[in-house]
């Protein structure tokens, strides 16, 4: 979709020091890499990075024109920019690219659905995606770029074209969803659990919950808003919500309730029975009672937008979901890999363990688990209740990376599992070869961890 310089002049209230004033930009950018032509380029200030540093650099790949602030423009004064290009003159780049985003999402009347929640985000959002693609040209959140930055630069990829939009919305403070609602403007809502994630920024659930209801507040009373029924915070929320509330889950009271939840080869299977008290089976390609709530979500949404059953669960089944979330492999040496890592928290992490323990059956079950980041005061007391839940399940074998993965063998070991299947390992490395040491054919390997200790790494060296 075209935006004109003169829409980004109006919209940022620019000046412009070059270029040609009738131009326009087809596309938006914030890494200077990524320029092949007709681009925007957005200098944003980060923590390690100015993007200032490389307004050249987009120029000179190919893109049509670029930003700056005011307080860093006499740094090009010996260089100059390169000729025929657009540079705009603005206070703050942040704040210019999520006004542009407002300001071309308000151009659209097509509904949005906003996603948010501690745990399934990106996988809920992927399923609904697919189920409503069965019948509408469906816009939706690339990878999980939900932040102040991500959300505004996927919003300005809107074209004419889309039918729907579904948005994912993460945030770390009070206040961030307000800010990405007031960008999207979604019209629908759904909030898949309040959980731990970021316990250590907020200090405490009931924080997290007042965090995410800020979506609730931003779409109104005339909006409609699809909660997690099992979530005691999302219930209390919802049964406050002016608006239309529908919940889903496992327990009696909800609008759309799933029974009888199994994993097999395909990933999981369950029956939902819907409002009219009808009864059928669905099957998605992930693991887990908890991938089963946000494809509770996804049907509750097919519901909403007139889809089939028939149609739900084929969107269901050809969903393509986000990376490194319960991916079922078989390695080479005959034993299945279950890479979660993209990501973990308290809840997530005793999801996955109840995954593995479900799926392995009567083989060997294998948890090679990394430290949970960001939380706090909290964060020996949740790394122990990781290593009691493992041994609750009688996990066959606790592999443990990283200084916190340590407290979690210490919580496993302190809650009756055998020392002898509790091994701590100082990095990956380490934990691989302890892997290699075991007779692992027919087993099941469970690997997770947060973000920063890219567990991945084990996942990929294990299906080398």
């Amino acid at each position: 979709m075209l935006i004109t310089v003169g829409e980004v002049l109006n919209v940022t209230g620019g000046e412009l020091l070059q270029g040609d004033p009738g131009g326009c930009f087809c596309r938006f950018i914030i890494d200077s890499r990524q320029a092949k032509g007709e681009e925007l380029f957005f200098p944003l200030q980060g923590e390690k990075e100015n993007g200032h540093r490389y307004i050249i650099h987009a120029l000179n790949n190919g893109a049509s024109g670029s930003l700056i602030e005011k307080r860093f423009l006499s740094d090009f004064y010996s260089a100059g920019f390169p000729g025929g290009k657009v540079v705009i003159v603005v206070d703050e780049s942040l704040r210019c690219l999520q006004e542009l985003a407002r300001y071309h999402r308000e151009k659209f009347s097509l509904p949005v659905i906003a996603v948010t929640g501690s745990n399934g985000k990106t996988t809920t959002k992927d399923f609904i995606s697919s189920v409503l693609s069965i019948r509408y040209n469906v816009f939706k959140t690339e990878g999980n770029l939900n932040n102040h930055i991500g959300l505004p630069l996927m919003l300005l990829n809107l074209k004419k074209e889309h039918q729907v939009a579904v948005v994912e919305m993460g945030m770390s403070a009070p206040g961030e969803i307000s800010l990405l609602a007031s960008l999207a403007k979604p019209v629908l809502g759904v909030i898949t659990n309040i959980g731990e994630a970021h316990l250590g920024l907020l200090g405490s659930k009931e924080n997290i919950a007042r965090a995410k209801g800020e979506l609730l507040d931003a779409i109104g009373a005339e909006g409609k808003v699809f909660l997690n029924g099992d979530d005691p915070f999302l219930r209390r929320m919802g049964k406050k919500y002016k608006g239309e509330s529908f919940f889903y889950g496992f327990q009696e009271g909800v609008n759309l309730r799933a029974l009888n939840s199994v994993c097999d080869d395909f990933g999981s299977r369950f029956e939902v029975i819907f409002p009219d008290n009808n009864v059928e089976t669905f099957r998605i390609p992930l693991m887990g009672r908890h991938n089963v709530y946000n494809a509770l979500a996804a049907i509750s949404l097919g519901l909403e937008f007139s889809l089939g059953i028939e149609e739900i669960k084929d969107g269901l089944s050809k969903s393509a979901v986000t990376g490194m979330r319960m991916e079922k492999k078989l390695s080479r040496r005959g034993f299945w890999v279950i890479n979660d890592s993209y990501n973990a928290n308290p809840t997530s992490m005793k999801a996955a363990l109840q995954t593995l323990k479900e799926t392995a059956g009567k083989g060997m079950s294998v948890a090679v688990l990394g430290d949970m980041l960001e939380l706090g005061a909290a964060a020996e007391e949740e790394h122990l209740k990781v290593g009691e839940y493992s041994a609750e399940l009688d996990i066959d074998y606790l592999i443990t990376v990283g200084s916190m993965g340590r407290i979690i063998a210490r919580g496993a070991r302190n809650a009756g599992l055998p020392p002898s299947r509790v091994i701590t390992a100082v990095n990956h490395r380490e934990a691989l070869d302890y892997l290699d040491s075991l007779h692992l054919t027919g087993s099941f390997i469970l690997i997770k961890g947060s973000r920063g200790m890219r567990m991945e790494t084990i996942a990929k060296e294990l299906l080398a």
